[in-house]
């Protein structure tokens, strides 16, 4: 390599700055144990004054051994906990000094009840890119893409909705798919079936459900792996499952938000998709030849500019 090119690569590598604790929290493939899995959600979830405490602390707060909480500084790249603490406070150093994160002086207007209701439920949606950890995402769509397993999808009063539509992707994608959405008694005798070539995904947030709850330990105990979607505070199932995918739901409404859920099962099932690659196309324009086949659809259909009324397109 000539010698000027060869500068100008060492200068702008140089110019670079080094990837943020936050990031290589969230950095795609870094392979962390369940225990060292515990003590990113909890720096996740409260960054970066999580990480600014000593080691017992965050260790504590994690619920893990003090050596867990240093193996993740280290698995981070950093030499020890010191070392990701002193790029801690470099960031917050940074953040500190820069304009653009000095408040507004004006003073703000009060919102309308549909304007505080988007700003809060916006506000959900960034935490949840913020605080999920990518290790969390990477395991559960590692078992729904497995061919070997069969999918069941299951979900509360509200949140079996959102466990429908996880169904409907991954059934464009997948075969063996299905959603969990019978009678109690109906509900029951699919955990006859139910064994080791099973993933249960999980919906359940507070107030948490005894039947989901119920029927998931039960899955569990005949060996099915379970991945659970549920709130910041966690249903009982977080204890059993295999991976926990949590969301804050809270919003300016009576009733929780389940757009941030619904957030992160887009999330999933367009990762699923790129972890499939061109596989699931052949299966999605299968299912497309049937759907025109029994004019499901009105894809042969147009509206006439006139007077609003469809017609068929001409073959």
């Amino acid at each position: 390599m000539p010698r000027k090119k060869a500068s100008s690569k060492i200068s702008a590598q140089a110019k670079r700055p080094a990837p943020s604790v936050r990031d290589r929290l969230m950095e795609p493939g870094r392979k962390f144990s369940n225990s060292e899995l515990m003590v990113v959600r909890v720096l996740l979830a409260n960054y970066p004054a999580a990480g600014l405490t000593t080691v017992s602390k965050l260790a504590k707060q994690a619920q893990v051994s003090d050596p867990t909480a240093l193996r993740v500084a280290q698995r981070l790249g950093f030499d020890g906990f010191a070392g990701m603490q002193e790029a801690l406070l470099g960031e917050v150093e940074t953040h500190m000094r820069s304009p653009l994160t000095l408040s507004d002086a004006k003073p703000s207007r009060q919102p309308n009840v549909y304007q505080a209701f988007f700003a809060a439920t916006l506000a959900q949606c960034e935490a949840v890119a913020r605080e999920t950890a990518t290790a969390d995402y990477e395991r559960a769509v590692a078992l729904l893409t497995d061919p070997r397993m069969q999918i069941l999808c299951l979900g509360g009063r509200f949140s079996r909705f959102v466990a429908g539509i996880l169904q409907r992707c991954l059934f464009h994608m997948r075969e063996g798919v299905a959603l969990l959405d019978a009678n109690a008694a109906d509900q029951v005798d699919e955990l006859a079936g139910i064994g080791k070539r099973h993933v249960l995904a999980v919906f359940d947030y507070r107030r948490y459900q005894a039947d989901v709850i119920r029927f998931a330990e039960q899955a569990k105990g005949r060996g099915a792996r379970i991945v659970l979607f549920t709130d910041s505070w966690k249903s009982p199932v977080s204890v059993f499952a295999d991976t926990t995918i949590t969301a804050p739901v809270a919003t300016a409404s009576p009733f929780d938000t389940l757009v941030p859920p619904l957030l992160q099962v887009e999330a999933v099932a367009a990762a699923v998709a790129k972890r499939l690659g061109a596989d699931w196309r052949s299966r999605a324009a299968l299912l497309e030849e049937v759907r025109v086949e029994n004019h499901v659809t009105l894809d042969n259909f147009t509206t006439s500019p006139r007077n609003g009324k469809h017609r068929r397109k001409p073959a």
